[in-house]
C-alpha cells in the first residue's frame, strides 16, 4: 500500500522532458525579444518571462550530474558544446552583424560545464577529506580558487594581447565570464545539495535570490533588477513540480535546439535589418 502511494505521488507533477520543453519555450520568447530589439522596440515582459528558463535548465544539469553513468563524458560534452558555441558566436557576429549593438553572447553550455566542474571537485574534495587525504583535498580547493581567479591574468593580458583574451574566453571555463556568472554557478551548486528535499530547494533558492538582490540594492536600487530577480524566482514552482521521472528520452534536443534557434534568430535579424 505504501509503495502504491509513493508511486502515485511520483506520477503527479511534471517529468524532466515536460519541464525542459517548457523552459525551451520560455527561453525562445526571451531570445525573440533580444534579437528583435535589433529591429524594433520589443515588450519588456518577454525578457522578464525569459528569466524563468535558466534556473530550470541549471536544476536539470545538477540532476544529470547526479545520475549520469559517466561524469567525464557528461562534462566533456558540455565543454565541447560550449567551445563550439563560442566559435559559432564569433562567426555569426562577424558575418551577420545586427543593428542597435545587438550581438550573440549566448553560452549556457559553458556555464553548465563550470557547474559540473565545481560539483565534481567539491565531491572529490569531500571524499578526500573523509579519507584523511588532506593534501589532495587542499589541491582541489586550490584548483577551484585558481579557476575563479583566472579572470585576473586575463584582465592583465587585455591591453597586451586581445587575441589571448579572446582565446581564454573560448577555452577556459571560468565562473566569472560564463553566462550568468558566479550567481548561476552558485545556484547550481545549491540545487545539487538540496535536490532530494523540495523544501530545502525552496528555502535555499528564495534566500539566495533575496541575498543577491539585497547586495545589488546596496550599490544602486533599480526596479528592473527587482523584477528580473522576481521572475527568476518564478522558476521555483516549476522546479517543485518535478516528479523525479526522466520522461521522453530526447537526450540531444536541447544540445541541437539551443544553438540552432539562436543562430536562426540572429541571421534573420541581420538580414531583416538590411532591408527594413
Amino acid at each position: 500500500m505504501q509503495d502504491t502511494v509513493v508511486l502515485m505521488e511520483r506520477r503527479k507533477g511534471l517529468d524532466g522532458f515536460q519541464l525542459k520543453l517548457i523552459a525551451l519555450i520560455i527561453m525562445t520568447i526571451d531570445h525573440i525579444y533580444y534579437f528583435g530589439c535589433s529591429l524594433a522596440e520589443m515588450p519588456e515582459i518577454m525578457t522578464l518571462i525569459g528569466r524563468i528558463a535558466a534556473p530550470i535548465f541549471v536544476f536539470f544539469v545538477t540532476e544529470g550530474f547526479a545520475h549520469t553513468h559517466s561524469r567525464g563524458r557528461y562534462l566533456l560534452r558540455l565543454y565541447v558544446c560550449g567551445v563550439l558555441m563560442q566559435i559559432g558566436n564569433l562567426f555569426v557576429n562577424l558575418c551577420f552583424p545586427m543593428q542597435n549593438g545587438v550581438i550573440v553572447l549566448n553560452g549556457i553550455f559553458t556555464t553548465m560545464a563550470v557547474i559540473v566542474i565545481y560539483l565534481w571537485w567539491i565531491e572529490n574534495l569531500r571524499r578526500a577529506w573523509r579519507e584523511h587525504r588532506r593534501g589532495c583535498a587542499v589541491l582541489y580547493a586550490l584548483a577551484m580558487a585558481a579557476l575563479l581567479l583566472s579572470i585576473v591574468p586575463v584582465q592583465l593580458l587585455m591591453p597586451v594581447s586581445p587575441l589571448a583574451v579572446q582565446l581564454a574566453t573560448i577555452f577556459v571555463p571560468s565562473p566569472v565570464w560564463c553566462e550568468g556568472s558566479v550567481v548561476i554557478v552558485l545556484i547550481g551548486i545549491g540545487f545539487y545539495y538540496c535536490r532530494n528535499n523540495k523544501r530545502a530547494i525552496a528555502v535555499f533558492y528564495t534566500l539566495f535570490l533575496c541575498a543577491a538582490l539585497a547586495l545589488q540594492c546596496l550599490s544602486s536600487f533599480d526596479w528592473t533588477v527587482v523584477l528580473s530577480v522576481f521572475f527568476m524566482w518564478l522558476a521555483l514552482p516549476f522546479i517543485l513540480l518535478y516528479n523525479g521521472r526522466r520522461g521522453r528520452g530526447m537526450k540531444y534536443l536541447f544540445y541541437i535546439y539551443y544553438p540552432a534557434h539562436i543562430y536562426i534568430l540572429a541571421v534573420a535579424a541581420s538580414l531583416l535589418g538590411r532591408v527594413l
